[in-house]
């Protein structure tokens, strides 16, 4: 009976998702790494299949078998790869990426061309086919493909080296792609008669406009789809959908416009890992993770057990000079790593982290090949463009590096860890995790007087007890190897700003700190994280603080004012967001200095560098609260009802838990909060900053004139709004126009043949009244805090006092006092 071939498949994903649920079980406490595992039952499978073994008591499986040995490489390419690729790179932290960017482009690009080219000789040189420069070029190239999922997947598992597992990955990531690339042009060259022709001019440019072009496209499809999520709140299944279509789409298109797909993949999940993540509802990131991690594994499953398949299946095994080249391929790719590792690691130590010798040997025996390899090298079996002689022979030489390289390399990865002690945390970071455990056996042991004396609990076993929940063992097991102080310090730092970090983004998932401010302030923390961990100052900060000299620029433009006044407005929001979301985290980091800190000096240090920090923040909101009372009011207006709103919602889903609501009943309480969270997310706070009654008490100058003449002279003034240190004008430049500071400090300078003067205006002073007589401002004007300003039109100032004698007068009164004071 010969059965639908979607229903054969199926049956294949059913039966591969229950081997990898047996396999993960069945490796519980065990050394094996998973995908290693994996393989060789694809491969027990695969031979099963070959010997017709299955035929006669599992013909269904036997159908089914045959189909994924028939599978196109493309297949491969494009169901896996989307997932695989998003996945590793969305995982990644999008900062650490960025700073060893240098490094693993140094490895993924001219070091695999350098391993791509050396293999391509060895080939030529060592195996007897007598292989054309283009194919010793395009099976270098398939082969360098390094896919080292066994080898992070044990780093994540036994230590924490998160830049070697960053440097791993990445290089993986972008050698994928370089790879691809290469391999499109050579595989020209082989089969479009350029077999006896080296690589031309055409194809470096040719590789710079596909690697352009895929990240072009990454960023447009990132660009659109991270816009689209940031316009859903909390709708996971939406958010989700839009991740998945777009990791699928971006391939997709990219491919089709001859661009790198790989490339693409890896730009848009860098995109989703690093701006896009406060564009995801922070209800719905750890489920957007965890569904992009089951997802992977799925993938990872079935393409592990395929390649078993595809290899046992379809790679000749009865020619014993393809045995014979394989074990001199498999040594001398190793040789040939070590040759490429060790050529660019003096510029990797110059560009980067220093890349210890322990971490060069993981680096070198970490070289795995995988389903990219496979899929490359089942294409040229499968277009029959090429003799078939030929390939087979790539396709046996390529599987069987696959298999040895992840069985080997991969299946003894545990044991090289073990023996170069990275599979265990740095001291430093030790002694702080045994200080953590310190703590928590400390608390549990002043738990135990009162379980003693409970009513139900008095008549345990109170050694039985201790001896289960390991006490003794707790406390025994803690480090005791004295290490330096200066490692312990640094450790001790770098605790304290993850937690920092990780302040920013609880606070931005309970919705009192916004996306932009969370931006800043994680990159802020990430700056101190890149060299020697700073608690502080937080020079990063101080630079929102201030006006960017593009704004300067701009307020000298005619005519822009208003703009420039609402951009200004715009930044004291975030300035005042940012210094409260600061406070609130050193206040949380208070709370982990005594127990985390390696001797009471240190912690001493913190908490004044601490009490610093929020004294700096706390003085910046002062002033804005001064200077800008609308602003305070409306952003704090704004946090009290989303804290109101997270705990209305907490409430009705604690309900549910209890059963005291049914799900549909807490559906719509749970909609009609989150509508009411959606529309103050997107309420502005204000366009411009509004006016204030009281300014005419701020032109005591102008008591003479009618009311009618005051009210107009308040309507007349223009607002701006300055920072600390802005310059509003220079001595000399051309000025027609009246001052009146309304809150703030302004310091003014006057630059002459003597020697310079300065002095302080306070709110409410007026200033500049020379200038409406000489049109040039007869000092330097600079904000000494933040400022709010009015300005009174020469032009305006003058219809109106030919129409107020009074308003002439009290103009006449102020250039007078300004010129006395010039004397």
């Amino acid at each position: 009976m010969v059965h639908e071939p979607a229903l054969l498949i199926l049956v294949f994903i059913i039966l591969a998702l229950l081997i990898g649920a047996a396999v993960r079980h069945a490796l519980k406490q065990r050394g094996l790494p998973y995908t290693v595992a994996l393989l060789v039952v694809g491969l027990a499978i695969g031979l099963a299949h070959r010997g017709e073994l299955l035929i006669t008591w599992a013909p269904v499986l036997d159908e089914a078998f045959e189909l994924v040995a028939e599978i196109t490489p493309h297949i491969i390419l494009y169901v896996f790869l989307p997932t695989l690729i998003f996945e590793s790179a969305f995982s990644m932290e999008a900062h650490l990426f960025r700073r060893m960017f240098l490094q693993i482009a140094i490895l993924a690009i001219p070091g695999l061309m350098v391993a791509a080219a050396l293999t391509a000789l060895l080939v030529k040189w060592a195996f007897p086919w007598e292989w054309s420069w283009a194919v010793c070029l395009l099976f270098g190239t398939l082969i360098s493909a390094t896919d080292p999922v066994a080898v992070v997947a044990l780093l994540k598992e036994v230590s924490s080296r998160k830049r070697l597992e960053t440097l791993i990955e990445g290089e993986s990531l972008l050698n994928d792609g370089t790879a691809i690339v290469l391999f499109s042009l050579f595989y020209a060259l082989a089969t479009l008669g350029g077999q006896d022709s080296g690589p031309s001019a055409h194809v470096v440019l040719e590789f710079g406009q596909v690697v352009l072009g895929g990240l072009a496209v990454g960023i447009l499809v990132g660009g659109l789809a991270i816009w689209w999520i940031g316009r859903v709140f909390n709708d996971p299944i939406i958010e989700i959908t839009l991740s998945v279509v777009a990791a699928y789409l971006v391939y997709f298109v990219a491919e089709r416009l001859h661009v790198s797909g790989v490339v693409a993949l890896v730009s848009l999940a860098l995109m989703f890992a690093g701006s896009g993540r406060t564009r995801i509802s922070p209800e719905v990131t750890g489920f957007l993770h965890h569904f992009w991690e089951m997802m992977a594994h799925i993938a990872n499953t079935v393409i592990f057990l395929v390649v078993g398949i595809l290899i046992a299946t379809r790679v000749p095994l009865d020619q014993p000079a393809l045995w014979q080249a394989l074990v001199l391929l498999y040594l001398s790719l190793i040789v040939i790593r070590a040759i490429t590792i060790g050529l660019f690691l003096p510029l990797l130590q110059k560009v980067g982290t220093p890349l210890s010798r322990e971490k060069a040997l993981v680096l070198l025996w970490g070289g795995l090949r995988g389903a990219v390899s496979l899929a490359l090298a089942l294409t040229i079996a499968a277009d029959g463009l090429l003799d078939r002689q030929l390939a087979d022979q790539i396709l046996f030489l390529c599987a069987g590096i696959v298999v040895l390289t992840i069985v080997v390399n991969g299946g003894t990865m545990g044991r090289l860890l073990g023996w170069l002690k990275l599979d265990r945390l740095p001291e430093a970071k030790q002694a702080t995790v045994d200080r953590v455990v310190t703590e928590v056996t400390r608390e549990l042991n002043e738990m135990l007087p009162g379980m003693m004396t409970h009513e139900f609990l008095s008549g345990s076993d109170w050694k039985a007890v201790r001896r289960q929940v390991r006490l003794e063992d707790q406390l025994a097991e803690t480090s005791n190897t004295e290490l330096p102080a200066q490692e312990l310090e640094v450790a001790f730092r770098r605790r304290l700003l993850e937690t920092e970090r990780r302040s920013y983004w609880l606070q931005f998932e309970q919705g009192t700190l916004g996306r932009t401010a969370t931006e800043q302030l994680v990159h802020v923390v990430e700056r101190a994280l890149d060299g020697p961990p700073a608690i502080g100052p937080r020079d990063g900060l101080s630079t929102v603080w201030r006006t960017p000299p593009w704004l300067d620029w701009l307020r000298s433009i005619a005519g822009v004012r208003r703009l420039v006044n609402a951009l200004l407005y715009r930044r004291l929001a975030l300035g005042y967001d940012l210094a409260r979301g600061f406070i609130q985290a050193q206040e949380e980091l208070r709370s982990h200095i005594d127990p985390l800190a390696p001797s009471p000096t240190s912690a001493c240090e913190v908490h004044r560098q601490v009490d610093l920090n929020c004294t700096l923040a706390a003085d910046y909101i002062t002033q804005v609260r001064d200077c800008h009372p609308e602003l305070i009011q409306a952003l704090e207006t704004q946090a009290a009802s989303r804290l109101l709103l997270n705990r209305e919602r907490a409430v009705v889903q604690q309900q549910l838990r209890l059963a005291v609501l049914d799900q549909p009943e807490a559906a719509r309480l749970l909609y009609d909060v989150e509508q009411r969270m959606v529309a103050l997310q997107r309420s502005p706070l204000a366009r411009h900053p509004a006016k204030i009654e009281q300014w005419q008490r701020l032109m005591p100058w102008a008591r003479e004139c009618s009311e009618t003449t005051r009210a107009k002279l308040v309507d007349a003034l223009e607002p701006e709004l300055c920072n600390p240190g802005d310059h509003l004008v220079s001595q000399g430049e051309p000025l027609s126009a009246l001052g009146v500071l309304i809150e703030g400090s302004l310091q003014v300078a006057y630059t002459g043949e003597e020697r310079p003067r300065h002095r302080q205006l306070g709110p409410g002073e007026p200033f500049a009244a020379l200038a409406l007589l000489s049109g040039h401002a007869p000092a330097s004007y600079q904000a000494s805090t933040l400022c709010r300003i009015g300005w009174l039109s020469g032009d305006t100032l003058r219809e109106m006092m030919a129409a107020d004698p009074p308003l002439a007068q009290a103009v006449a009164g102020l250039v007078a006092a300004e010129i006395k004071d010039e004397r």
